[in-house]
């Protein structure tokens, strides 16, 4: 699906057929939808439909296993439990939904940014905004991403160098990478517009779309052998923290790029 009025109207469909199914069903009592499933404005035909049903007490386990309530159920391909409360189910078309299914109590347990009730017979919408509230990521420290960074990227190469190419590849690549993105957020502003658009629980995500210039460096830097991709993300993270490398810092990155001869 894309952004046209067609299939924006297919997506909102789906979700309507589920809000029926569920209202009618006697063991749920709330359905939030999540994510771009809640704030249609950035749906699009790679969008999934994230959702919370909030279920009876005692009734929570069955939603879970008997899955009858969802729309088009004999379409299903795949349907996998990811977590205690949440699934993954794959339509025969490659629509995917991410959902999990609490009781009141269990809500605590969850995390949510941009959220919508769509069904509320237990004082869903007060729940909701309490949770949103708390849902804050932990603040970063510059100090803390930037060391990281440096260890990370000391032991992948080391562990490249002796043979481990893909544990290498997920210090580098994705560890390192991660704490390169906190540097980021800490130091460059997005892309007027596009605060909104900052995901709280995953630094990766729409991360292009904030930052369209550095994304596309690290993108072409994650194209490179590892040893090289390390190189080129210290070398953005010195640039992206500008002045606020210091003598510390600059001693720092000196015991990593001798003990690699990167001199």
């Amino acid at each position: 699906m894309t952004n046209d009025a067609f299939d924006l109207k297919t997506f909102l469909g789906y979700s309507e057929q589920l809000s029926a199914n569920l209202d009618l069903n006697p063991s749920v009592i709330g359905l939030v939808f999540l994510g771009s499933a809640a704030d249609t404005s950035r749906a699009d035909e790679w969008s999934d439909h994230d959702f919370f049903v909030i279920s009876a007490e005692g009734s929570a386990e069955s939603l879970r296993q008997n899955l009858e309530w969802l729309p088009r159920f004999s379409e299903i391909q795949i349907r996998v439990r990811e977590t205690d409360h949440g699934l993954k189910v794959v339509y025969q078309n490659g629509q995917v939904l991410e959902f999990a299914v609490f009781e009141t109590w269990e809500l605590q347990l969850a995390s949510a940014k941009a959220f919508a009730v769509a069904i509320d017979k237990c004082d869903l919408q007060q729940s909701m905004e309490e949770l949103a509230a708390r849902s804050v990521g932990k603040p970063a420290s510059q100090a803390t991403e930037f060391e990281l960074m440096l260890c990370q990227l000391l032991i992948g190469v080391g562990r490249a160098r002796r043979g481990e190419v893909l544990i290498a590849g997920q210090h580098i690549r994705s560890w390192a990478l991660n704490n390169l993105l906190g540097l980021v957020r800490l130091n460059v502003l997005p892309m007027p517009g596009s605060e909104d658009l900052e995901d709280n629980f995953n630094r990766y995500r729409r991360f292009e779309q904030q930052y369209p210039i550095i994304g596309a460096r690290l993108e072409k830097a994650q194209q490179l052998p590892l040893e090289v991709c390390a190189q080129s993300l210290l070398q953005i993270a010195v640039e992206v923290c500008g002045d606020k490398i210091g003598e510390r810092e600059l001693a720092q990155i000196s015991v990593v790029r001798t003990r690699l001869g990167w001199l």
